[in-house]
């Protein structure tokens, strides 16, 4: 049933960035970064190579040293406190067309949810919710994942709504990774998304 879980490891190989825990994995080999060549000027040119030939996808071995990065894996993106906004913010987000608060209850329009039945998902307060939806509280990363995967957002709204709040996907952390994939492949079922979570020790999200 759980197949897609050898995509989604092809697709972390390609895309998990965090090279500190990658080089330190036993079999991993550092590839050479500096290279030269001679071109047609006659002269020798040293460069570097991007950052990415240092990715699991480039390794012989990639298997290997993602079986031994998993074992490795422990989830410590902790955000179960929600921050106020302070009144001068919570006075612009009431004018402004721009407001995260407008912009959610638009995109949960957008997918035919209102902000009730989206709270049914989440295990958040009602209290918390209401006060997102109103533009009181700043909506941690964890919740905007746990929203996008229960409201079955697209990728590219995801990133809108995370721009808004100052959040991006970032590819040296194994959860963005996992959440962007499943975004990607419009991965909703929730017995995959419980699968794919479990692969990589994902925990700290919203999900009911």
């Amino acid at each position: 049933m759980f197949d897609f879980i050898v995509d989604l490891d092809e697709y972390f190989c390609e895309k998990y960035a965090n090279y500190d825990k990658l080089c330190i994995l036993p079999g991993y080999v550092m590839p050479v970064m500096q290279r030269s060549e001679v071109r047609e000027d006659g002269r020798t040119y040293a460069y570097t190579l991007p950052a990415d030939t240092m990715r699991l996808a480039t390794q012989e071995k990639k298997t290997d040293l993602l079986a031994e990065l998993k074992k490795r894996m422990t989830d410590t993106t902790f955000s179960f406190s929600f921050r106020p906004f302070g009144s001068f913010t919570r006075i612009r987000n009431r004018f402004s067309k721009f407001a995260f608060c407008k912009s959610l209850k638009a995109m949960l329009g957008k997918y035919g949810i209102s902000g009730e039945e989206a709270l049914k998902n989440l295990d958040v307060s009602e209290e918390i919710w209401q006060g997102i939806l109103k533009g009181k509280f700043e909506p941690t990363k964890n919740l905007l994942y746990s929203l996008a995967l229960t409201a079955q957002f697209s990728y590219d709204d995801t990133c809108a709504l995370m721009m808004l709040c100052g959040y991006e996907f970032d590819f040296a952390n194994v959860k963005d990774v996992v959440i962007s994939y499943l975004l990607q492949q419009k991965v909703y079922n929730r017995s995959m998304i419980e699968a794919a979570l479990s692969e990589y020790k994902i925990a700290n999200l919203f999900i009911k």
